[in-house]
């Protein structure tokens, strides 16, 4: 809003830029300390498992994965096969940290920032990011589109006080619904923004001339975003990446539930099952499966320091989590824990797969072919799994 004494207010989706470069800050800082790690042990590996570190000097996504690899069982040194899967690591860690970035472009990358830069515009995409991009567009909840949403949540989970917290929850703030209704207008509607794939990793991001006029009013910067959903395809491509290299046995887990493990052999993994049950964090059982898998597994309880920042729980025990809806841009799904896994589907297919349901508060809604399901209700543990995944409780009264 103006007035003729002073400078523009700015809207509340300008205002959330600070945090976001604070937050960029914590990564640079993470990724110094991962670096000084890596260089004492990449001096020497023994056969067995091995967490790999990033050691890239360049803001990476590694801070949002566990990344471990089987060493010594294809036949050369530990140490030489050590050194060149951290290698790969490295500069695969800060690819997919750039081509991913919603907001800041770098030089020689053509990113989502590209994207968002240049409404409009037929652009050259890099294939990973396309790929994504199509998957992404036939999304029939229009996740990639809350980007104007995505921005102001993150401020809301990085506040540390209740007061702050509420000036960005629409929930709580009557000047903040409004605008995110009319936000919502747009971003509802494949006529005001939409992803045209071209082919040949091509493709245009569609805005219309109302919306861009919005977003110009109230500060919005991005048109898509894969925000919290991002490690679901990123999962993928270091998967695709280390397999295309000649290095299959890892395991990629992302710390948001994300997990894509490429091992061909017959190695015994399990996934652990959480839930959160009169207001205590259980661990229910085992997802028990061999060899190659994905997972998905969104939840919207805390389980690590990861998960708070995009969490947000008030004094008086209402969560606000990172799973909004273009119902209404507010948070919805289930309080308890769901978990879909396949042997031949990717990350990113499951999540997509899921959300329907999922922002719906209805897993059981769940179907993609080869793949399988275990749910809470709060009170119990739903299964549908298939043959290649079993489920054991840590006690009998954690079984379904």
């Amino acid at each position: 809003m103006e007035t003729p004494e002073k400078a523009p207010e700015k809207g509340f989706f300008q205002k959330k830029n600070i945090v976001r470069l604070l937050l960029v800050g914590v990564l640079i800082a993470v990724a110094a300390a991962a670096f000084a790690y890596g260089i004492h042990t990449l001096i020497s590996a023994t056969d067995g498992y091995r967490t790999v570190e990033c050691t890239a000097n360049a803001a990476n996504c590694s801070g949002d994965f566990i990344f471990t690899y089987q060493l010594g069982v294809s036949g050369i040194s530990p140490t030489a096969e050590l050194k060149a899967v951290t290698n790969l690591y490295n500069e695969t860690a800060v690819y997919y940290y750039r081509l991913f970035h919603p907001t800041e472009q770098f030089e020689g990358t053509v990113n989502l920032a590209s994207l968002n830069a240049s409404p409009n515009t037929e652009l050259t995409l890099p294939p990973e990011l396309y790929a994504a991009l199509e998957k992404a567009a036939g999304d029939v909840g229009r996740n990639i589109y809350l980007a104007p949403f995505f921005a102001c949540y993150d401020t809301l989970f990085a506040s540390s006080f209740d007061e702050d917290a509420a000036t960005w929850d629409p929930q709580r703030n009557a000047d903040l619904m409004a605008e995110y209704q009319k936000t919502l207008t747009f971003v509802s509607s494949d006529a005001h923004v939409r992803i045209e794939c071209l082919g040949g990793s091509k493709a245009v991001l569609r805005v219309s001339d109302d919306y861009l006029a919005w977003a110009k009013e109230v500060g919005i910067g991005s048109f898509v975003d894969f925000y919290w959903m991002k490690n679901a395809f990123i999962a993928d491509a270091l998967a695709a990446d280390l397999t295309n290299a000649g290095y299959y046995f890892g395991v990629l887990s992302s710390k948001d539930g994300f997990v894509r493990n490429t091992d061909p052999g017959d190695t015994e993994y399990a996934f652990d099952i959480f839930d959160e049950r009169g207001g205590s964090l259980r661990a229910l059982g085992k997802l028990i499966y061999r060899g190659s898998a994905a997972i998905c597994s969104p939840h919207p309880f805390i389980l690590d320091e990861h998960d708070g920042l995009f969490t947000y729980e008030y004094a008086d025990g209402t969560r606000v989590t990172r799973y909004i809806s273009v119902a209404d841009a507010l948070p919805h799904g289930p309080t308890g824990n769901v978990t879909v896994c396949s042997k031949d589907r990717g990350c990113a297919d499951l999540l997509l797969a899921l959300l329907p349901g999922y922002l719906n508060d209805d897993p059981a809604a769940f179907s993609l072919p080869g793949a399988g399901i275990l749910y809470s209700d709060g009170v119990k543990l739903h299964t549908a799994l298939t043959a290649d995944f079993t489920y054991t409780p840590n006690t009998p009264d954690a079984a379904e």
